[in-house]
């Protein structure tokens, strides 16, 4: 009985919405949402070049950029469509949307022109204001808030550490009332270019790895993840030859997927306990997860004939979406976690990508 109860909870179909990109040719690429169980499908978007999308910690809403003017826009949206407009910004160029845990605020990079004049800028939707955090520095990307500041406190018990070069005092202050962004740093010079992983607040820039390491700047790093409780970080470095996932936590740093093909690509399960990511490690691209605790791999979307990419956990974490082109173009496929068939999701024309499940709403 108890075996017959297990295969039906695991056979369980899964429910909810899933917001994607679909479109063939990008000028027309379109946000879209998707109801798992009718199939429906429900445009959003304007569908002119329409980014990535992102949902709010609540599911409210979609944040994703889009053509606008001569340059891109961040644009928010509600999932049945009813309500949609580009926020007002400073910079042309405006991408990778991140929402903080208010529900209120977003974070993009934003630029004029140039990719190393890219700033972090956070956008309140309640008082509809733009600003530019780091004291107003360039060269900073792919921002994304910080849940809490429950890690930073973890990696800094002692109260007189401070970082060379940052009014420690203020940033910490800073923090605790407006929150914490962690970004990608640009540092070197020309043809000598790194990035480095930094902690920002409106007014401040503190390199994070110099609170593990004191060798934070030979490697180049990218794609900074928090988890969904805020305890650990997970990114992409290429300290050890090839592209692998780290993994900070108040116990330090690891290397968690350590292997001589590339990893990248970390993308936490919402219980915090699985980070599924991208790696070449079958010969072609495929989906896995680890267990960071200790570092054990499992395949969850490989083979031999064709390519999967592009993640996403399911709210209850049974399942995870990505791109795949098994069937001779960029379709959604579901996979469950633990066992069973995978089966294509959309089969109407065109490619989708960029799949993310809507969060469950909070009682």
């Amino acid at each position: 009985m108890v075996v017959l109860l297990l295969g039906l909870i695991m056979a369980a179909d899964p429910a909810g919405q899933i917001a994607f990109v679909s479109g063939t040719n990008p000028e027309e690429h379109c946000v879209c949402v998707m109801d798992v169980a009718s199939g429906s499908v429900t445009r959003i978007g304007p569908g002119t070049c329409d980014g990535a999308p992102a949902w709010s910690p609540d599911g409210q809403w979609l944040a994703f950029e889009s053509k606008s003017g001569e340059g891109t826009g961040i644009r928010v949206a509600r999932a049945d469509g009813s309500e949609s407009r580009t926020l007002t910004h400073q910079y042309a160029w405006n991408r990778y949307p991140r929402w903080a845990a208010d529900n209120q605020r977003l974070v993009y990079s934003s630029a004029a022109d140039s990719v190393l004049e890219h700033y972090a800028v956070v956008y309140d939707l309640a008082s509809n204001t733009e600003s530019v955090w780091n004291g107003g520095k360039a060269g900073v990307l792919r921002p994304v808030w910080l849940p809490n500041l429950g890690l930073m406190k973890a990696l800094n018990p002692d109260e007189g550490f401070s970082w060379e070069g940052v009014d420690t005092q203020k940033f910490i202050v800073e923090a605790w009332q407006y929150g914490g962004i962690i970004a990608m740093g640009l540092s070197g010079e020309p043809g000598k270019y790194s990035t480095e992983p930094l902690l920002l607040t409106p007014s401040q820039a503190a390199p994070l790895l110099q609170l593990l390491t004191k060798d934070s700047l030979r490697y180049a790093d990218w794609a900074m993840e928090s988890s969904p409780k805020g305890d650990r970080l997970a990114f992409e470095s290429n300290d050890g030859g090839d592209r692998e996932l780290y993994v900070i936590s108040k116990r330090g740093i690891a290397d968690v997927t350590n292997h001589r093909a590339a990893d990248w690509n970390p993308v936490w399960s919402p219980d915090g306990k699985w980070i599924a990511f991208e790696s070449f490690r079958g010969s072609r691209r495929g989906v896995y997860r680890v267990f960071p605790d200790n570092a054990r791999i499992f395949p969850v979307a490989c083979s031999e004939a064709y390519d999967c990419w592009s993640p996403a956990w399911s709210p209850d974490g049974e399942w995870i979406v990505c791109v795949s082109d098994q069937g001779g173009s960029a379709d959604l496929y579901l996979y469950p976690v633990e066992s069973g068939e995978h089966r294509v999701l959309l089969t109407q024309p065109g490619n989708k990508y960029a799949p993310a499940w809507r969060p469950r709403e909070k009682s």
